[in-house]
Formats: C-alpha cells, structure tokens, sequence
C-alpha cells in the first residue's frame, strides 16, 4: 500500500493549437500518476498529453493558468489555456484536479479528508 498523487486531466480541443483552421471539440481524458500536485507539474502533464495528440511544445508556449472557477465548479482544479490568433474559445484547453489516492496491487482508491472522531 503507497500513498500517491492521481491527476484527472481533461485537455479539451486537442490538436487545436498547432491548427490553423476551425478544429473540433475533440476532449482527451485520463486519470495519471504525477509527483505532487504543484501547478508546474500539472502543466508538464498536459503538455506530454499534448503533444501525444498533436499539439507542439511550440504551439504552446503561450498557455497560461486561468482562474478555475471561470469553467468549473470544482475545488482545486487547475485550468491552462491557449487562445488562438484570431478564434476565442469558451472552453479551456485542459482542466486538471490532482488528489491522494491509495495504490494497492495495481489498484487506486480515492481518499476523502473527513473531520475526524469527536473528544466528547
């Protein structure tokens, strides 16, 4: 039994910022593994799943972090974007939500912070 870091990514408009034309909602989804939970390694995720679905480095350079609760109701989520030249998009390029999970034989369990036992 370990305790590890798990990140849900969600890259929406995969291939669009190495496109130069109109480009389909095409969303990528996945759980993953990562280090910790910080901004930057969120960010280096989405960029090696980027570029898995055509998306370069280069093409984006000039992603940035968005304040979250613009697009999601989620807590702690982390939210990049990229807009493209002349085409403004009303939804992210990727949304990520890192959390603690379990992994046990292979297998990954959600942990949910509670407020503890009570003294009285």
């Amino acid at each position: 039994m370990e305790l590890v870091t798990l990140a849900e990514v969600a890259l929406h408009r995969a291939g669009s910022a190495s496109s130069l034309g109109v480009v389909s909602d095409r969303t990528v989804a996945g759980t993953y593994e990562v280090a910790d939970e910080a901004v930057d390694t969120l960010r280096e995720l989405v960029l090696r799943i980027a570029e898995k679905h055509g998306d370069s480095r280069e093409s984006l350079k000039t992603m940035t972090q968005e304040l979250a609760y613009h697009y999601t109701p989620v807590q702690g989520a982390v939210v990049f974007n990229i807009q493209a030249r002349n085409v403004f998009y009303s939804t992210p390029y990727a949304t990520c939500v890192a959390f603690p999970a379990l992994r046990i034989n292979g297998r990954y369990f959600k942990l949910d912070e509670t407020s503890g036992p009570r003294a009285d």
